[in-house]
This record gives C-alpha cells, sequence and structure tokens, in this order.
C-alpha cells in the first residue's frame, strides 16, 4: 500500500501535464502584425480557465471600448477603458485591452506594464494568460529586451493546464 501512493501521485501529477513547446516566431513585426498575433490566442480544448464574475458596468465599458476600437476610434476606446480601470483598477481582461492599444500606439512600456498588471491580477491560465505574455514579449522586444524563445514558449505553456483524462 505504501508503494502504491508514490505512483498514484506520479500518475496524477502526469495527467495535469501541460504540452512541450509552442513556437513563436521572434522577428519585426508592425504593431498591427503584433496585435493579430496576440489577438490570436484561442482557448485550448478543454483546458482549464478560471474567470472572476465581471461587475456590468466594467462589462458595458469593456464591450463600447472593443466597438470603438472597431470603428477605429482608438481615443475613445483608450478612454472608455481608462473609465473601466478606474472603476476597477485590476481587471485582467480591461488591462489586456488597454495593452493592446498600447501597442497600437507603440507606447512600449506602457503595453509591457498594462499587461505585466493583468498577468498578476489574472488566473495566469487561457488564452488572457497567453495575449499577456505576447504583449509583454512583443513590447520588449520593441525595446530591444525580448525575452528568449525557450523562455517565451515556457512562459506560454505554462498558460495551458488540460484536465487529467478520466478513465
Amino acid at each position: 500500500m505504501k508503494r502504491a501512493l508514490p505512483i498514484v501521485l506520479a500518475l496524477a501529477l502526469a495527467a495535469c501535464s501541460r504540452p512541450e513547446t509552442t513556437p513563436v516566431a521572434v522577428h519585426d513585426l508592425s504593431p498591427e502584425q503584433m496585435l493579430d498575433k496576440i489577438r490570436a490566442q484561442p482557448e485550448v480544448g478543454n483546458e482549464v480557465v478560471f474567470q472572476a464574475l465581471a461587475d456590468e458596468a466594467i462589462l458595458d465599458l469593456h464591450a463600447d471600448a472593443l466597438a470603438a476600437e472597431v470603428a477605429s476610434n482608438y481615443l475613445k476606446a483608450k478612454k472608455l477603458l481608462d473609465d473601466a480601470l478606474l472603476l476597477n483598477p485590476t481587471d485582467p481582461q480591461v488591462l489586456q485591452s488597454r495593452a493592446e492599444l498600447a501597442i497600437r500606439d507603440q507606447a512600449w512600456t506602457q503595453a509591457e506594464q498594462y499587461a505585466q498588471r493583468s498577468f498578476d491580477s489574472g488566473a495566469k491560465l487561457g488564452s488572457l494568460c497567453r495575449r499577456n505574455w505576447l504583449t509583454m514579449h512583443y513590447a520588449r522586444m520593441a525595446q530591444g529586451r525580448s525575452l528568449p524563445p525557450p523562455q517565451l514558449a515556457k512562459n506560454l505553456n505554462e498558460c495551458t493546464l488540460v484536465p487529467p483524462a478520466r478513465l
């Protein structure tokens, strides 16, 4: 019985493993290309994702900001996101959206700071986590200090947690 416990624990940990690598090309990109890559981070199949319940006022401001961005009214989008951050300065979705607008403006330091705050206040899992890391990576890359590809791939992979297979 004593020998079975370590084996069961090892199997349980192996079942919660993460994918091996996530390749990310590192080269000169325009802010729009960076945003396309950042926003292309989907949820991965049946990965585990946690999200806090959002305030309706923040959801409305965020939705209005996204609509303003689609309409190319970036100043209005930034203002709406800033208003949402006044209500909750740690909302990870709003912080990441604000970071992405900073990428568009080539405000690299600001983009990195917003993405880091989003990561720090978020669940550190799922597509938001991957968007956080890519935003930080591209903002740093534009400043000549990007993460080494193996480190970036490791960080991106840590954002993905798949539940154990059920027998």
